[in-house]
């Protein structure tokens, strides 16, 4: 992948504060964490749930052998949780970053719409340093299980990139849109699971804003709580505007790696797509 390429992954970790004393405890995934963005080679990783020190140990190990990568964001919630936004600083620069919340006040920490706890979105403005294309990133986790929150938080997310001045050909938006149509996992057979969260009035005003999936192969659901075949509809996203200044070129992928025993790096496969500015 020449450099000029950008690779970039949502990744929703799980916190790793949760599972201890299991089989899918942090200290147990993190080796298998290490490994799959090993093999994945991303420029740019915007991950979800993240708990700090859970954070601090995904930039040590991607910087084992290359001093490169850096992260951005601010904690969402009472949780301690960051949306991250990890990146090659070797490749980028950093121009600015901002965090807001899914809320009335975006400014302000809180939860809105039901949803029982803050949900929010990191921002961050890029240049890459060959190339000397700008782009901006939004990595967001709306909620679950408030459909309302979801509903009331793309308003918010779409008024944000209007505030900040960002022009959507210039937007990628990464993350967890949680767009699951029941509240208890296995009410529903997968498919028609997949067909509701095509419907999921999240996905659709985001189509209708004018961004687009740069996942091509269908609906591959992206949530397995650590099994081996993904449950639901495709809840992860990496998005690009219909008019952007990239496009899709190489790689499109949900990634199902796991270890040779069958662990899996978290309870969501990482998704990821190559994007090349049009010139």
């Amino acid at each position: 992948m020449e450099q000029h390429y950008i690779r970039i992954c949502t990744f929703n970790l799980r916190r790793g504060d949760l599972d201890l004393k299991t089989p899918n405890e942090w200290e147990k995934r993190r080796p298998i964490v290490k490994k799959c963005l090993e093999n994945m080679q991303p420029t740019i990783i915007g991950t979800q749930e993240g708990y700090p020190s859970q954070l601090n140990d995904v930039l040590d190990d991607l910087n084992e052998t290359t001093q490169c990568w850096s992260y951005t964001g601010d904690e969402i919630s009472e949780h301690k949780t960051i949306n991250a936004i990890f990146f090659r600083n070797d490749l980028l620069s950093l121009i600015s970053t901002k965090t807001f919340w899914f809320n009335e006040h975006p400014t302000t920490p809180g939860a809105a719409w039901d949803a029982k706890h803050s949900r929010g979105c990191t921002r961050a403005h890029f240049q890459h340093k060959i190339t000397q294309h700008p782009f901006i990133v939004y990595n967001l986790h709306i909620d679950f299980p408030s459909q309302n929150a979801r509903h009331h938080s793309i308003p918010v997310l779409l008024s944000q990139i209007k505030e900040n001045n960002d022009h959507p050909d210039k937007v990628i938006i990464t993350g967890d849109f949680n767009n699951w149509p029941e509240d208890v996992e296995g009410d529903k057979p997968t498919d028609e699971l997949i067909v509701l969260g095509q419907k999921a009035s999240e996905i659709v005003q985001m189509k209708e804003a004018g961004f687009v999936d740069t996942y091509k192969h269908g609906e591959t659901p992206t949530f397995n709580g650590f099994r081996s075949a993904g449950y639901g509809p495709k809840i992860d996203f990496v998005w690009i505007s219909s008019n952007s200044i990239y496009r899709v070129e190489g790689e499109t992928k949900v990634d199902t790696y796991h270890d040779k025993d069958g662990f899996f790096p978290s309870d969501h496969f990482p998704v990821y797509a190559d994007i090349v500015p049009i010139t």
